[in-house]
């Protein structure tokens, strides 16, 4: 889900997820973007600054929609009010909004972290094969519709912007500047991967492609602040597709789709498969790091952390390297190379 209509004239080339404002003509999801990268606050920026944000935001998709265009915001809103409407809340998908909003609540128990949360039912199913396959089979979080996660990978971090992709569609940054962006990509990546959520994972790994392609110093030094730890988890809760580990994560879950058809599978079975659910092989938020990696390697091979990475994880090495290599025979230095990626 986007701030409007994507055929817009006005949209934006870069973030894809918003239009440029008619007032200033920026992009204001990319300039929010940017900033939060920078983990600046809005109180050290000087009045200079302040002065030249845009506060308007005027734009209406409709001045470029086709006529009978059922794809632009049904109530015919701008792109700002488009942004924040609830998934099926438009005129045209009242069914589907009076179906989750009537459906059972469901409580997510991140035991870790002693923290609750509540969902709808219809929206759990809907978005998560982890979650359909619990709550549809006859055992004890079917009948207390509670559910309790546990791993390292079930974080707040990433289970807030869960729920908002349920009912949302997307997920925003939160104003802890403490955090950057690049580790809540990652974390809602492993943790999509974990619940069994493809949608979801797309959308991280396209937002972490935006943070990692931009130009702005300030977001580039924020990424590589935290590159080391963002690899290592991400190498750590993660299969590459093509490793031994990951063809036969595949086939445990192939057999698991047999063993539930016959209900066969016991609550402790399906717990250790959600465990090892979490390295279901996905190889593309590796594939990012390796290339950011080999793109800046003359300034990460001077930080201990990094060096301490890449001798601990040999995947990561091998696909940095592959990236290194991929550089050479294009007779291109990797930093100016293009993002293969995107």
């Amino acid at each position: 889900m986007v701030r409007g209509y994507t055929c817009c004239s006005r949209f934006c080339k870069f973030c894809k997820q918003d239009c440029r404002c008619s007032a200033c003509d920026r992009c204001h999801t990319c300039r929010l973007r940017s900033f939060e990268a920078s983990g600046e606050s809005l109180r050290d920026r000087s009045s200079k600054e302040k002065s030249s944000d845009c506060k308007a935001y005027k734009h209406d998709c409709l001045d470029d929609a086709p006529k009978m265009d059922k794809t632009i915001p049904a109530e015919g809103k701008s792109c700002w009010d488009s942004f924040v409407r609830l998934r099926g809340t438009s005129p045209g998908n009242r069914v589907n909004f009076e179906k989750f909003s009537q459906s059972d609540i469901v409580t997510i128990h991140l035991t870790k972290e002693s923290v609750k949360y509540n969902i709808h039912e219809s929206l759990l199913l809907a978005e998560s094969l982890y979650f359909q396959r619990m709550l549809k089979i006859k055992m004890l979080e079917s009948q207390t519709r509670e559910v309790s996660l546990g791993l390292e990978v079930d974080t707040k971090i990433a289970f807030e912007r869960f729920i908002q992709w349920c009912y949302f569609g997307y997920y925003i940054y939160d104003n802890d500047k403490n955090l950057p962006l690049l580790s809540i990509d990652a974390a809602v990546y492993v943790f999509a991967s974990r619940v069994m959520c493809n949608d979801l994972q797309d959308f991280a790994i396209k937002q972490a492609k935006a943070l990692c392609n931009s130009k702005d110093k300030s977001t580039i030094r924020a990424n590589l602040s935290i590159l080391s730890e963002t690899i290592e988890f991400v190498y750590e809760n993660t299969y590459s597709a093509d490793t031994e580990e990951g063809v036969l994560m595949q086939s445990v879950l192939e057999e698991l789709d047999l063993q539930m058809d016959f209900g066969i599978v016991s609550h402790d079975e399906l717990q250790t498969i959600g465990a090892v659910g979490s390295r279901v092989p996905q190889d593309n938020f590796r594939k990012l790091l390796a290339f950011v990696s080999a793109r800046h390697l003359d300034q990460l091979r001077k930080e201990p952390s990094f060096i301490k990475v890449h001798r601990s994880l040999s995947d990561f090495a091998a696909d940095v390297l592959f990236f290194v290599q991929q550089s050479s025979d294009e007779h291109e230095p990797v930093k100016h190379a293009p993002c293969i990626l995107s």
